[in-house]
């Protein structure tokens, strides 16, 4: 590791805790361990980076492991940024200029995983391949709060719409099995979100998330990419893959059944079998696809 870091309590993977890493004059929130070919863990809004906790050490059985609060987020710094996905893009830039990694596998959530395929898309050689989970922005199908975030009338609304108990709510609601998250896991992701400038972050994150341009340069990606999708996924639905799968010429798309927007957390022992991760990530071809081709799901 070439970047020096301050321990800090923050999140817990097994024996490793989280740590402190400086990036353009801000701190950013980071967990590794790990040898062998890295492996970047990317989360979408709203969350943090607690949400790979049953994947980093298993991965890190094999990898070197990379977990990132995103700028704006958990533990991060929260600066006045507009959060485009041309800022979140190059600031993935940045942390792998700063960690001195040349090229990374990426594990992507929501979002995170939008930022991710743009990211690629203009820095294709600084990764090998990815395994994105339900990408994109918020759709009609969210819950009212984030779906109110893309107006103006948010910024009074916030914290009534935000109270502990309505946000335990909100993300139970995006699970199939609404009783999978403890009390201590909710209470973990609620305490990164109870702040004004969080919210903000968040605020400023989906109204200004236009996923059009990254769509329409997928066209472009080189890579092989393996996307991941809860098959009861109310927030955004398996129906709605074709958008990211259509232009892409080498792809897979794996359903995970019973299983609803964060399918890793949900059900994450199938998630980490490797059959599902290792294969995906490992040197070679898509080919021959242990996974079925969802054609059904193209545009």
């Amino acid at each position: 590791m070439a970047a020096t870091l301050s321990h800090h309590d923050g999140f817990y993977y097994g024996e490793h805790t989280g740590e402190f890493i400086e990036i353009q004059a801000l701190r950013i929130h980071i967990t590794y361990a790990g040898e062998g070919d890295p492996v970047l863990l990317i989360h979408g809004a709203g969350q943090n980076s607690y949400t790979w906790r049953h994947q980093f050490e298993a991965l890190a059985e094999r990898y070197f492991v990379v977990a990132v609060d995103m700028i704006g987020y958990g533990y991060s710094d929260k600066p006045d940024l507009t959060y485009t996905i041309e800022e979140n893009s190059e600031f993935l830039l940045a942390l792998l200029n700063t960690l001195r990694i040349k090229q990374t596998n990426i594990i992507a959530m929501g979002s995170g995983a939008t930022y991710a395929l743009d990211f690629m898309v203009h820095y294709p050689d600084r990764v090998h391949r990815a395994i994105c989970i339900a990408p994109g922005g918020v759709t009609d199908s969210m819950p009212l709060p984030l779906r109110l975030m893309q107006s103006s009338t948010f910024g009074w609304l916030g914290k009534a719409l935000f109270s502990e108990r309505k946000f335990n709510s909100m993300i139970s609601n995006c699970m199939f099995d609404q009783t999978c998250l403890s009390s201590q896991d909710l209470s973990i992701y609620y305490e990164t979100m109870d702040s004004k400038e969080s919210r903000e972050v968040l605020r400023r994150s989906i109204a200004n998330f236009q996923e059009d341009d990254v769509l329409y340069n997928l066209r472009l990606l080189p890579h092989e990419v393996l996307f991941v999708w809860g098959s009861e996924d109310r927030w955004r639905p398996i129906a709605d893959a074709g958008l990211y799968t259509a232009p892409i010429e080498n792809y897979a798309l794996y359903e995970m059944r019973n299983c609803g927007h964060l399918p890793h957390e949900e059900k994450p022992d199938k998630f980490n079998e490797k059959r599902l991760v290792f294969f995906a990530l490992r040197a070679g071809r898509l080919i021959p696809n242990p996974f079925p081709l969802r054609r059904e799901f193209l545009l």
